[in-house]
């Protein structure tokens, strides 16, 4: 009889369930919420603007672009978007799971008073459903990825060109993306150069989040 092995289905149901909300995280290698930093203060604009440009350069955390609350509204938009497509696909696997469980705990109760023969169809029935959980799952995270792309290399390619006209115009020279270089710059005054609170704002204000790139949807089921 073929065993029936509940953990890597489940791991498999895991990883795409998680995926709606990785979504909210739109782009490989970006982590969703950003590390706690400290709050930059809002002066004046045209105040604010000369302080930065005393030092010629400034940092910025990407990290916080995605945050659901506070971040670009665009990619924030577009994450929920990705979630609404992709949830049938998700709830076609939770439903996919529960059966998969129930035909494992009905082998283990009865396995030692039912017939063999019964007890090996089933578990041939359980391993058939386990590989489709798992082909869904292979699946769902490969469309997924592609939607995620499709949806928001736009909206980042826009946000690389607003954040050097935004540093350009207040006289930064460089802007050091502190989400890439953990561990490696230690700050002391981040309130005086960290421009991420100030160009989030800015860049909300110019491109709302109506304004976001909307490809054509991928199905939720293939």
């Amino acid at each position: 009889m073929k065993a029936i092995r509940t953990t890597v289905a489940a791991a498999a149901l895991l990883v795409f369930a998680a995926l709606g909300a990785n979504a909210q995280a739109p782009a490989a290698g970006r982590t969703p919420t950003p590390a706690p930093r400290p709050a930059a203060s809002a002066p004046a604009a045209g105040a604010q603007g000369s302080a930065i440009a005393e030092g010629k350069f400034a940092i910025v955390d990407t990290d916080a672009f995605q945050d659901p609350k506070d971040g670009i509204a665009r990619l924030v938009s577009a994450a929920a978007q990705v979630d609404r497509e992709f949830k049938p696909r998700r709830d076609e696997i939770q439903q996919l799971q529960a059966k998969y469980e129930a035909l494992a705990k009905q082998i283990q109760d009865t396995q030692k008073v039912a017939d063999q023969k019964a007890l090996a169809a089933l578990a041939d029935q359980a391993d058939t459903l386990k590989t489709d959980i798992e082909q869904k799952q292979a699946a769902g995270q490969k469309a997924l990825d592609k939607r995620v792309k499709e949806l928001t290399d736009p909206i980042y390619q826009d946000i690389g060109q607003a954040l050097q006209a935004f540093a350009k115009s207040r006289g930064i020279s460089v802007v050091f993306d502190i989400s890439k270089m953990q561990g490696v710059v230690m700050l002391v005054n981040p309130a005086g150069v960290d421009i991420t609170d100030a160009f989030i704002a800015d860049y909300n204000q110019r491109n709302p989040a109506a304004t976001a790139s909307t490809a054509p949807a991928t199905p939720g089921r293939p």
